[in-house]
């Protein structure tokens, strides 16, 4: 049996039986100590549950050594590479864990746990009226960000992997059941046809996506930008079509802090949105810009690394 079973009809990704029920127990098992020790003693039990990962899995820890070697500029010592390897997978199993049980955690709990920076800048862009481009990144766990976005009443269209996994398909059907705003949350596959992204501009919606590819995609429209050193190619499409509709462009992260607290950090706005064109020269300048606030955070916050291979 596999995880996913496709409806040939509408296309609506549905998971198997065995997958829901693996799913049900965890929740069950997640929920049972939320209800014996609070959220604290839930972000105890991941700490640990990290912490022996990180020694368990020698050669995930090595690659992040490597990261660290790729985002410092001077080189760090073995002991830092040691805690921010620990601190890596500790905030990772302790924001899985959340995310897996979020639904159920009361609304007002979540949200008095959630601080903005800068958030002026995103309710800016909603009062303007002509859509909104959040660029989110692999730093942190971007996933909350949407959820919590969601909560506090923006309207989201998020865009969705092909490869998402079947965890996100099943917690996001939880959400739906539980917050009446998921309803109104828009999913727009990444390879979905252009109009329905001007369309979610023009209804003055907060397309939030992805766009630091670390594999290859396809048949995507990408630049190449400088960042630790080194050329990658980040998705451009969105960027072009936002700059064509005169939407915000802003580039926000997630920060992860102990006991299930959470930071949202938001900065100023990329473009003059009534200014910028969609020439390729503007799109580069934008999305070198966004590289730089990604490696500028990293060493920041480098234990908010997402992807080791």
């Amino acid at each position: 049996m596999t995880e996913f079973a496709q409806e040939s009809e509408t296309g609506e990704v549905r998971l198997s039986l065995l997958t829901r029920l693996k799913y049900m127990v965890i929740r069950g098992f997640l929920l049972g100590i939320v209800k014996m020790a609070g959220l604290e003693g839930l972000y105890r039990f991941g700490w640990w549950f990290g912490f022996c990962e990180c020694w368990l899995q020698y050669k995930r820890r090595h690659r992040i050594y490597r990261r660290m070697d790729e985002i410092f500029e001077v080189p760090i010592s073995r002991a830092e590479k040691q805690a921010i390897a620990r601190d890596f997978f500790c905030r990772v199993r302790c924001d899985k864990m959340m995310y897996t049980i979020m639904d159920r955690i009361d609304r007002r709990t979540l949200l008095a746990r959630v601080e903005s920076e800068d958030r002026e800048y995103l309710d800016q862009a909603v009062q303007r009226g002509r859509g909104t481009f959040l660029m989110f990144s692999h730093l942190g766990s971007h996933h909350l960000g949407g959820i919590l976005l969601i909560l506090c009443g923006y309207p989201v269209t998020r865009l969705r992997d092909p490869n998402e996994s079947s965890l996100r398909t099943y917690v996001q059907g939880q959400f739906e059941k539980s917050f009446p705003e998921f309803r109104d949350l828009e999913i727009l596959p990444s390879d979905a046809f252009a109009r329905q992204y001007f369309q979610a501009f023009q209804a003055n919606r907060i397309v939030a996506a992805v766009m630091d590819v670390w594999r290859d995609r396809g048949n995507v429209r990408t630049v190449p930008v400088q960042v630790f050193g080194q050329q990658r190619q980040y998705l451009s499409g969105m960027t072009q079509i936002a700059l064509r509709c005169k939407a915000v462009i802003i580039v926000g992260f997630l920060l992860s802090l102990p006991d299930y607290r959470y930071r949202m950090i938001l900065h100023p706005w990329l473009t003059d949105p009534d200014q910028a064109d969609d020439r390729p020269e503007t799109v580069q300048r934008v999305m070198q810009d966004y590289a730089a606030l990604i490696e500028r955070h990293a060493r920041a916050y480098p234990s908010h690394i997402s992807k080791t291979k």
